[in-house]
């Protein structure tokens, strides 16, 4: 891993010679403001705020976030401060169903521990606060801009690509190639249920680039006409594994039987130090989603897909005598079938759709294992290979 860069412009405020470090002794005040956040400061809605607009990438919205939360800060020393932060972050990576959002609060607390250099407080706070917007506002979009600028070199003319869902830093790649005038094709999934996939084919269309749309189902009969597959991330853990959109990883495990290159792209603050062992084990807190119409709750399941509990009525289904292989009509009043909550109540002559409680007992990510991914092409110079991942965490998190 000689020779990588850091992703962090987030590099901490030299020290001014002769000059103490920040004092870390709690003061009354200090004290007294370490056990809340900033009074009447509302982190999250900080974090809504950032990313409402789609421009902003969960990560980078969460340092925004904490960085509202330290102008706002009344602490007068650097254990307070400490203390406000841990609530903040806490209560992101609580709430937050993006993995992103910790990706970004760990990157904000490595820097943290990392600037205290010798200032006075005041002087180190707006230090943080600058060097914070300014990655934020210059250096997080350049992370994009040089991953577009390497992995564009990846797609030759006239090649036909399959992409999974909706990156932004995928469609910046597929567009500076156009510009370059390389003839590029894309097939794009749909990507059930939030059908981000037709938001990535309306951007591709409308700049003049052949774009058509897949059914999640049709990856595979699709597969042999790509020649390549790029997707985007949400993050990408210590083993060299990509958490993102899920689907991602069965487009992989097609893209591998049928001997087709798959490449990942990855802003470096989108690195996460957590180590899955399957696609249960990420840290993804469950969350409560109120019903609006019915004025219910329906908290999304720590383990997705989980099977429900049937609730069965008092008689058994009846079997139509002129087809025993016939459902029962649900129209009848003779129908006993097992009732399963969420279950759409509709005709038989209309389309059956998910219930918006079946969709949430669903996975939003999965995990790509590292041994389905050619390359991960980030802002940090050379494509990494999935193993050198881990390696450049450690380096980066022991440091």
């Amino acid at each position: 891993m000689a020779g990588v860069a850091s992703p962090l412009s987030l590099s901490p405020a030299p020290s001014a010679r002769g000059t103490s470090r920040p004092t870390a002794q709690t003061h009354a005040s200090g004290s007294q403001t370490g056990k809340n956040s900033p009074k009447g400061f509302d982190v999250l809605g900080a974090y809504k705020r950032a990313i409402e607009d789609g421009k902003v990438p969960h990560p980078i919205a969460a340092i925004l976030a904490l960085v509202e939360l330290v102008e706002a800060s009344t602490a007068s020393t650097v254990t307070g401060l400490a203390s406000e932060l841990t609530i903040g972050r806490q209560a992101l990576i609580n709430t937050q169903l993006s993995l992103g959002v910790r990706a970004g609060c760990q990157l904000w607390e490595r820097f943290f521990a990392l600037s205290m250099g010798g200032e006075d407080f005041p002087s180190y706070k707006r230090s943080l606060i600058s060097q914070g917007r300014s990655f934020c506002a210059i250096t997080a979009p350049q992370c994009r801009e040089k991953i577009a600028e390497l992995a564009v070199g990846f797609l030759r003319d006239d090649c036909v690509i399959l992409t999974h869902s909706y990156s932004r830093t995928v469609i910046q790649t597929i567009l500076r190639a156009h510009k370059q005038h390389k003839r590029i094709k894309v097939y794009v999934t749909e990507a059930r249920p939030g059908c981000l996939g037709m938001r990535t084919h309306q951007v591709l269309t409308a700049n003049g680039i052949p774009c058509t749309v897949v059914l999640d189902s049709a990856v595979a009969y699709v597969m042999e006409r790509v020649d390549m597959v790029l997707v985007g991330s949400e993050a990408v853990v210590e083993s060299g594994g990509l958490v993102s959109s899920v689907g991602t990883y069965q487009v992989a495990l097609v893209a591998k039987s049928m001997g087709k290159p798959f490449y990942a792209l990855a802003e470096s603050y989108k690195f996460l130090r957590h180590y899955p062992l399957s696609q249960t084990d990420l840290p993804i807190p469950s969350i409560s989603s109120s019903n609006s119409s019915s004025n219910s709750t329906t908290e999304r399941p720590l383990i997705p897909l989980e099977f429900p509990t049937l609730l069965p009525n008092s008689h058994p289904p009846i079997i139509n005598a002129s087809n025993p292989l016939s459902r029962p009509n649900s129209t009848g009043s003779q129908s006993r079938s097992p009732i399963i909550p969420g279950t759409p109540n509709t005709q038989q002559s209309e389309r059956v759709e998910m219930t918006k409680e079946m969709e949430l007992i669903n996975p939003m990510v999965d995990i790509t294992t590292p041994d389905l991914i050619d390359f991960i092409i980030t802002d940090l110079g050379a494509p990494l290979s999935p193993t050198s991942v881990s390696q450049y965490l450690v380096a980066q998190f022991s440091s």
